[in-house]
């Protein structure tokens, strides 16, 4: 034994009475500290618990024996004076066993016999009863009698001491080092050991499933659960050598600050030696959900502990981690189980495979050949890359993990797989998750090693626990457990590369929160790192080396500068490119750390993934998430235009992301973009278009690889100076072939060496360059490997190509029984028309209802698909896009495309006419937490089949047989029983494009059908005529049902049902079919449209002044008033003005940047650049000369202008110093007698300039060469007819529009029709037909708007000019603008800018188009029916806009005034105008209007100054007699008419006075007038309880006037204080109101009294601003009773202020059965509770988007039943019913 220097070391023995576990430490508090020394050199022991027996021992070092000192329970300070304590015992080791048994058996029996003692349990050792009396006493006390034993003991014994002094079979426990105190003395121990707790026979650890305590505290402050991985198991995954003494979490207890954690393990099947399983991940992830719900533990008190009541972390091997990350999705989206997954704060991952394993595929194969295993095991085939589960599962764990701190560790050495072969099992790119939050470190161990440790001291077990130790802190912090931030309590020097990312963004701390927004902008809904792990997966090692040797690959990956060609790859079908490409990606980031590498693999039948859209979004994905420069400019973007870009076209991405925030940022260092299969995606050109055109600060060097396409050919020849090409070929392959197949053959022929060789040599040679003819290959005669003369033959009979391979597959397919011919069929029907790949699952569902149940699918499809089909991870996909293309060759005539679309269209169809989902939708919308419907929800696993059916059977439909009665009658049972089930799950899903979507493809099948019948060319055909106008008026309905209830739809799915119907046009489908047999009572009236109306506003920003000018943003559109230098800012989505912006002279242009945040106006002198979010200017300085501005537009960047000038110079200016940076001229200067140009139009490149002078053509400059370049002239072919000498009088050119690709304009002449000219061809199209006034075309060249002299819009569908819409109004146009998705038409005419929004500019979405479509028309032209659609404006000016509207109290009638002057009375039925009752002129508008209670007088005011009024006597029967009473004029306009209750008198109130009127029989008099020196915020409201009281209530105050003489009675201020303010009668006589009682800010807008009048709702908006988006407060105050007039105190009124609901309302309409109604800032009719204790607000119904307008919106009135009437476009709409439930 060896000596030590100190002679005592103090040692503690902890008895939990709460809890079954091990104590180590102090047990609440790791605050443990010596007192000090005595005589003994021994040391006190603070221990702060009132749950723990504390022994204290000595230990005398030179004898090796302890001192009992003492007991306590109470963690009382503790002296080491012997004489003090109890009783000291001299005790060996084993005499502490002795004592932990003594305390173990009181325990489970619950008493003990009072004379037994310690020594009866010591033999041969001696003691007084005193220590045993007080162990027994404190066992009863504390211990639960009659209860489980549960105790574990643990004794702090020194490792020098274990070999000498450990009993007989009691084996270690591992567990922590002895507390920080104590550490310094010497015998201080390692490791600490347990005694079982059930008997005295020796401790052993068993290995269990399901969730497990290792130890407990009593009191735990964060629960810590282990998951092991594939193969594990809940302790040896955790034990070094697989011994369980190794246990290493048990050693974190010894640490103080995890003295407080519980440690749990979760055990489940993972052993792939074992007997063949179903179970999968999700299988796994299940039961931990379930356990972790039902868990508890309970306490000495009875009391429970069960997860979720304290904070989880989850520590996770391998594909322990997959399934802790399933488990977290899982118990998210359960509503039963979010409260305890709430709780997950973080999870440390030991190389799990977020990516998959790329050894996953052979140990499935190796199990399925091994005699111990009966099958392969799916949880393994999960983690294999390809895998779907591994996808699904990143993609939903990431829009979930934001809360949660993750750490990924991955493995550095390689594992011993099998004999003589090492490998690394987790990469480390698939064992990090790449998400901004996530910290990664390597540790130096491989597969196994990583989590399981030698010892404390074992470094990976520092840094391991360092992470831990870092998360802790974290949740502390959080938790307000520790003040201080966890930066400052420690750090982790152990993981160097994690402190360097921590705090990286700080805008953004919540990084995962980050990845979410980012994916929501961009659309982003798959993972790119699952692609590239799926295409990794099938490199074999030491192939694709080849490519970086060679020269032309190392030219461009060297090359320096901004210029570097693109790298071409192309290769034959394949050939192994995709997997080249994830070669190189993986190369360049070994190469270089620092370099980044953005990649996208396009893949054919995925219509999102095949898209140039998706592709672009992705990269810039990659970019934000690596870039925080990136990221911010997308938030701010966002911010500022409330853009998304996932519906957006890929030139409207390239444009914004690309040209507008990544090129012009300078990164540190070069980009490499890696693109797979260019030939797979939907717009090769246009992608190579955009690449070579790009101009970028930092160099991006771009690999593409493809087949050798015509696009891609077009592309090689006309930019062969911009790419290096390189054409794959079977030479540069054959090696990594060869190696493929020596590698397979060897494995399935490991004895005959001979026949192995033959084998290789055959397929060598056939295999010309083709992995894919190899795999096939191998897999066709693999089935032969049972002779030699069988491998011969199959060799023999093996074709060389692909087309030949896929011919003998097919012939095995036909050749089989009718019954399995039957079936391959209809799975390779699915697998080759479906929208997607299906997964085996919801295939199984669709093939059910014809084949019935299947013992096994997978199976199925193995055995009779002839290889064509293959499951990975139960996903159904062909083994090659080249397959899909044979099995649709017409000439084999297995699969027609057309048939096949239909089986699929009739399949989706049948299976949503099901009457049960009505009720399962309802029930997922009252509970919208449980069922949600999407692809990844838990409610599909239920229904397989529902979001396939539900998202894509319009575009089966669509590709479908045209004249096909049962399709047709599927179509009509489906649209008039259960189109609105469908909406309604479309609605649940969040996803309203998928109606949009489906519109078109019904469009599209209309068209078809329709062309198929007017084909004549073809053979005869028999077509049963089918209506389609039926159909088509469906497809219109969807898409307005998107456009006008699209966000109400979203907020209340169910209102499809009840509400949707009534707001449709009586002569739509869906109001003819749904409308009419409402049994809801909700109705709708007075709209005299009865179709769709195209029209979505009309604007005006300032009376009789002219808009000039009109662009649009996204999210905003901007008018010019170019006499007053105004901009107003119209919001896109609402139309209501947003904003005013001041240019303080004439202005003639203005424009906005690419990005739509930034505003140029361009005056007379000055230019200035505003921001359109907030109005605010930014910069502005004067021009330098007097020259006119004929165009302006911003720069490259947006710090410069280019301006095209009068004097034929383009100008480019620094925005920020105002300074000229260049100056071009389209003319020579010297040439004085030029005339000014008629127009200057910059390309949208803005590397040209059009030009047209008055009396010469159109020139075009270039501006990228010198300035006495020869221009480009476009002479029309009628000028060149000409004589020499009438050449001098060019026909004039008025409006050039540019076309997209910067090659070709469009040019309007004067009354001779448009020239579509190609400059760079010199080739002329001419359209005479088409007269023209103004021309604009759309943003991605689709649709050219023309207007005509008399006021027509025409839109033409490019480049055919076929005429698809033409919309008559009789004003002239001033300016056209289309929005940038091309789909709203805005124009000024006059003083109103008109909002257009027209049906056929919804395109048929290119991204869901087929290979089945044998023409190629344009996207524009998709979607066009057979005769252009022709539209008369309702309101072409010929009707009057309602500017004022009151209703009657018997809910029969209303009376609106008009901006003609007129006032007349309708039907609160239907509308219809029953009386005209006066014209005040035709030149004004109403502007106030007030009907009396009685009915007998109505009173008006115009915008003249004319006051009206009249009595009404009602005749019966629609009949009115009008009698005059009042007609007079005021300088000031009328702001309110107040009627005295018995109609007798008139108050007129105006800004700056108030009167009152007597009208009582025939005497009309003024009886009094008051006159206020400026202008006050106030209403007036008549007193509920005194008929002879008016009540004023302004923002300050509430005053009572007479109505006889309008004298004050009393005063009252507001505030929300209830004190009482006394003033003097004198002082309150005094005459206030001439001096004006108040006066600020505020204006009241509002104000509405509860039934018994003792209540009033008062809304303060600014002074002056009445917009729905004015900042507005409102409040509730009590109206006292007035008794007399003596009583003039003026006390202080108390209010309740209503700032959450003033946060919701755009309008209060008034109170309705004592609830607040209003307007929502979504424009729900809404009430609030008021009666109640807590306020309620409840949503009755919607109005229609098209309803709304910044006008109507302020006239909206309701009357006393609950009718709610609302102007629209010259009409009242009339809603009955809504507000009485």
């Amino acid at each position: 034994m060896d000596k030590r220097n100190e002679k005592i070391t103090a040692l503690k023995l902890y008895y939990n009475t709460n809890t079954p576990h091990i104590c180590p430490g102090a047990p609440l508090s790791p605050y443990i500290e010596p007192t000090g020394e005595d005589a003994h050199n021994g040391v006190s022991i603070r221990c702060i618990s009132v749950n723990f027996i504390c022994l204290h021992i000595l230990l005398d070092n030179d004898t090796g024996q302890y001192s009992l000192l003492d007991v306590d329970p109470a963690a009382s300070r503790v002296t080491t004076d012997p004489t003090t304590t109890i009783g000291a015992h001299q005790l060996d080791c084993n005499s502490i066993i002795v004592v932990a048994s003594f305390l173990r058996k009181i325990n489970r029996s619950g008493q003990r016999d009072s004379n037994e003692t310690l020594s009866e349990q010591v033999d041969g050792t001696e003691a007084s009863s005193s220590p045993e009396t007080q162990l027994q006493h404190h066992a009863r006390k504390y211990g639960r009698a009659g209860s489980e034993p549960t105790v574990h003991l643990l004794s702090s014994i020194p490792l020098h001491l274990r070999s000498h002094h450990r009993p007989p079979q009691t084996p270690p426990l591992f567990t922590r080092n002895v507390s920080d105190a104590n550490s310094h003395l010497p015998g201080a121990l390692e490791r600490p050991f347990l005694l079982h707790q059930e008997s005295d026979e020796p401790f052993d650890l068993v290995e269990s499933r399901g969730l497990s305590v290792l130890y407990s505290p009593g009191k735990p402050d964060l629960d810590l659960v282990f998951i092991h991985g594939l193969g594990g198991s809940s302790l040896k995954t955790w034990s070094f050598a697989r011994q369980t003494e190794n246990f290493w979490p048990l050693w974190l207890s010894q640490d103080p600050e995890f003295i407080a954690t519980r440690v749990l393990t979760f055990g489940y099947n993972a052993d792939f030696r074992g007997p063949s399983t179903i179970l999968n991940i999700t299988d796994f992830a299940k039961d931990l959900v379930s356990r972790m719900l039902t868990f508890e533990e309970e306490t000495t008190d009875g009391s429970k502990i069960r997860m979720g009541q304290r904070p989880i972390l989850f520590v996770v091997h391998s594909m322990g981690g997959l399934v802790a990350k399933k488990a977290y999705i899982l118990g998210r989206q359960d509503p039963m189980c979010s409260k305890v997954f709430e709780q997950v704060r973080g999870i440390v991952f030991l190389a799990t495979p977020h990516g998959g394993a790329s050894d996953a595929k052979l140990l499935n194969s190796i199990l399925e050949a091994s005699p111990f295993s009966t099958s392969r095991k799916e949880y393994i085939a999960q983690l294999e890359p390809t895998s779907h589960t591994l996808q699904d599962i990143n993609d939903q764990f990431s829009r979930i993990c934001g809360e949660l701190a993750l750490v990924s560790f991955y493995e550095t050495m390689r594992t011993v797989f099998a004999r003589g072969v090492k490998k690394i099992i987790v990469e480390r790119a698939s064992a990090i998750l790449g998400y901004p939050q996530e910290h990664s470190s390597p540790l130096v161990a491989d597969h196994h090693s990583i989590c399981k440790f030698v010892n404390d001291s074992d470094e990976n077990y520092i840094c391991v626990k360092g992470v831990l130790k870092m998360m802790r802190s974290k949740i502390e912090f959080a938790t307000g457990l520790n003040t201080a931030p966890p930066a400052t309590q420690r750090s982790i020097s152990s993981v160097s590369n994690l402190s360097a990312q921590c705090g990286a963004d700080e805008r953004r701390s919540d990084a995962a929160e980050t990845t979410k927004e980012l994916q929501e902008i961009l659309g982003i809904t798959f993972s790119s790192e699952s692609e590239l792990n799926a295409r990794k997966a099938q490199k074999m090692e030491g192939s694709c080396q080849w490519l970086p040797r060679k020269q032309s690959f190392q030219y461009w990956f060297e090359r320096a500068g901004i210029n570097t060609p693109i790298f071409m790859l192309t290769g034959p079908p394949a050939a192994g490119k995709s997997t080249l490409a994830s070669y190189v990606i993986e190369w360049i980031r070994d190469v270089s750390s620092d370099t980044t590498c953005q990649y996208y693999f396009f893949i054919s039948d995925h219509q999102v993934k095949r898209t140039v859209s998706y592709c672009l979004r992705m990269i810039a994905f990659q970019l934000a998430i690596r870039y925080e420069a990136v990221r911010e400019a997308l938030f701010r973007l966002r911010e500022e235009t409330n853009t998304t870009f996932e519906r957006q076209s890929s030139k409207d991405v390239w444009e914004k992301i690309f040209q507008g925030i990544v090129l012009r940022m300078p990164f540190k260092e070069d980009l490499f973009w890696i693109l797979d299969a260019l030939d797979e995606s939907d717009s090769p050109s246009s992608l190579c278009d955009m690449l070579v055109r790009s101009r970028s600060m930092t160099p991006i060097k771009v690999l593409i690889t493809s087949r050798e396409t015509r696009d891609v050919s077009n592309f090689l020849y006309n930019a062969k100076d911009k790419v290096i090409h390189e054409a794959l070929t079977p030479a540069d392959t054959y090696q990594d072939i060869k190696e493929c197949v020596i590698t397979t053959i060897r494995a399935n022929l490991p004895q005959d060496r001979e026949s192995r060789d033959e084998v290789i040599d055959q397929i060598l040679i056939k295999a010309n360059g083709s992995f894919l003819w190899v795999r096939l290959t191998l897999d066709t005669i693999r089935d032969s490997w049972h002779t030699q003369e069988d491998i011969r033959k199959a060799l023999r009979d093996v074709p060389e190509g692909m087309e030949p391979l896929y011919a003998g597959m097919l012939g095995h397919i036909i050749q089989q029984t009718p019954s399995k011919r039957a079936i391959a069929r209809e799975i390779l029907t699915w697998t080759v028309c479906s929208y997607r790949p299906l997964g085996l699952l919801e295939l199984q569902a669709a093939l059910v209802p014809t084949f019935g149940e299947f013992l096994s699918l997978e199976d199925t499809i193995s055995q009779i698909c002839g290889h064509f089909v293959r499951v990975t991870d139960r996903k159904v996909t062909l083994v090659h896009a080249t397959g899909r293309q044979f099995l649709l060759n017409q000439s084999n005539g297995f699969i027609d495309s057309y048939e096949g679309h239909q089986k699929l269209a009739l399949a989706c169809l049948r299976y949503l006419s099901d009457d049960k989902w009505r009720h399962i939708f309802a029930l997922g919308s009252r509970h919208p937490k449980t069922i949600k419907l999407t692809h990844s929800s838990r409610y599909n696993d239920e229904h397989h089949l529902l979001t396939y059916a539900t998202e894509h059977w319009a575009y089966h439909v669509k590709n479908a047989v045209c004249n096909s009665d049962e399709l047709w009658g599927a179509l009509d049972t489906f649209v008039h029983g259960y189109v609105l089930v469908w909406i309604h799950g479309i609605a649940m899903s969040s996803s309203l494009q998928t109606l949009i979507r489906t519109a078109q493809d019904l469009r599209y099948f209309c068209h078809r059908h329709a062309r198929l019948r007017a084909d004549t060319t073809g053979p005869p055909i028999s077509l049963k005529t089918h209506d389609t106008q039926w159909l088509r008026s469906w497809a219109t309905d969807l898409i307005r049902i998107v456009r006008k209830f699209g966000r109400a739809l979203l907020q209340n799915p169910l209102s499809i049902y009840r509400l949707i119907p009534v707001f449709c046009p009586s002569e739509s489908q869906i109001g003819t079919v749904y409308g009419r047999n409402l049994d809801f009572g909700v109705s709708a009236a007075g709209i005299s449209s009865s179709r769709w109306d195209d029209c979505m506003a009309r604007v005006s920003g300032i009376e009789d002044e002219t808009i000039s000018r009109v662009l649009s943003t996204e999210s905003n559109f901007v008018t010019l008033v170019s006499t007053r230098g105004k901009a107003i800012i119209w919001s896109s989505e609402t139309c209501a003005e947003l904003r005013n912006i001041y240019h303080n002279e004439y202005t003639t242009h203005m424009a906005v940047n690419k990005l739509g945040t930034m505003l140029a106006t361009a005056g007379i002198r000055t230019v200035r650049v505003w921001e359109l979010s907030s109005g605010k200017e930014i910069s502005g300085f004067p021009l330098n000369s007097e020259a006119k501005t004929m165009n302006i537009t911003f720069g490259q960047s947006d710090s410069t202008l280019i301006m095209g000038r009068e004097d034929f110079s383009v100008q480019t200016y620094d925005i920020s110093s105002g300074l000229i940076t260049s100056t071009f001229w389209t003319r020579p200067r010297q040439n004085s007698d030029m005339n000014g140009p008629r127009f200057m139009t910059i390309s949208p490149d803005l590397l040209k300039m059009a030009v047209a002078e008055r009396g010469k053509p159109v020139f075009v400059w270039d501006l990228e060469l010198s300035q006495d370049q020869q221009p480009w002239r476009c002479v029309r072919h009628t000028d060149r007819l000409r004589s020499v000498y009438e050449q001098e009088a060019w026909t004039a050119s008025e409006v050039v529009c540019w076309h997209p690709d910067g090659t070709s304009i469009f040019i309007l002449y004067q009354g001779s029709g448009i020239v579509h000219w190609d400059f760079t061809e010199d080739s002329q199209k001419e359209y005479p037909h088409i007269e023209g006034r103004e021309m604009v075309l759309s943003k991605d060249g689709n649709f050219l708007l023309t207007s005509d002299p008399s006021g027509t819009l025409y839109v033409w569908a490019l480049p055919r000019f076929n005429l698809i819409y033409k919309l008559f109004y009789e004003d002239i146009v001033r300016d056209i603008a289309f929005s940038p998705d091309g789909q709203r038409i805005y124009d000024s005419r006059g003083a109103i800018c008109n909002v257009w929004e027209p049906d056929v500019l919804i395109r048929q979405d290119d991204s869901g188009r087929d290979d089945v479509s044998s023409n190629h028309e344009s996207a524009a032209e998709s979607s066009i029916l057979s005769d252009p659609v022709t539209y008369i404006s309702q309101n072409d000016g010929t009707l009057s806009q309602i500017t004022a509207l009151v209703c009657d109290s018997q809910d029969q009638y209303y009376c609106c005034g008009r901006d003609d002057g007129s006032v007349a009375i309708h039907s609160a039925k239907d509308g219809t105008r029953v009386r005209k009752v006066y014209n005040h002129s035709s030149t004004v508008s109403i502007i106030a209007l007030e009907w009396s209670k009685s009915g007998h007088f109505i009173v008006s005011g115009d915008d003249a100054g004319r006051i009206v009024c009249k009595r009404l006597e009602s005749k019966g029967q629609g009949i009115w007699a009008v009698f005059p009473v009042l007609d007079i004029r005021f300088k000031d306009l009328v702001r309110q008419f107040v009627f005295h209750p018995n109609g007798g008198s008139l108050l007129i109130s105006t800004e700056s006075s108030d009167l009152l009127w007597s009208i009582r029989g025939k005497t009309k008099k003024e009886m009094t007038r008051k006159i206020w020196p400026s202008p006050i915020g106030r209403r007036w409201t008549s007193c509920s309880d005194d008929a002879n009281k008016l009540l004023w209530i302004d923002p300050y105050k509430i005053i009572t006037f007479g109505w006889e003489d309008l004298e004050l009675h009393q005063s009252q201020s507001i505030t929300s204080t209830p004190t009482v303010e006394a003033k003097s009668e004198s002082e309150a006589a005094r005459p206030q109101l001439n001096r004006m009682p108040s006066s600020g800010a505020e204006s009241v807008r509002c104000i509405s009294a509860t039934r018994n009048g003792q209540h009033l709702v008062t809304e303060t908006v600014p002074t002056g601003s009445f917009t729905s988006l004015a900042p507005r407060n409102l409040r509730v105050q009590h109206v006292p009773a007035f008794s007399t007039a003596a009583q003039k105190t003026t006390a202080v009124q108390r209010i309740v202020a209503l700032p959450d609901l003033a946060k919701q309302t755009s309008r209060i309409l008034g109170i309705f059965n004592d609830r607040i109604l209003f307007l929502d800032t979504t424009f729900w009719v809404c009430t609030w509770e008021l009666t109640g204790l807590v306020p309620a607000m409840k949503r009755h119904f919607f109005l229609p988007r098209d309803w709304i307008s910044p006008t109507s919106l302020q006239l909206v009135t309701y009357n006393e039943h609950g009718t709610v009437f609302c102007p629209r476009n010259g009409d009242v709409a009339i809603v009955k019913n809504g507000i009485k439930t």
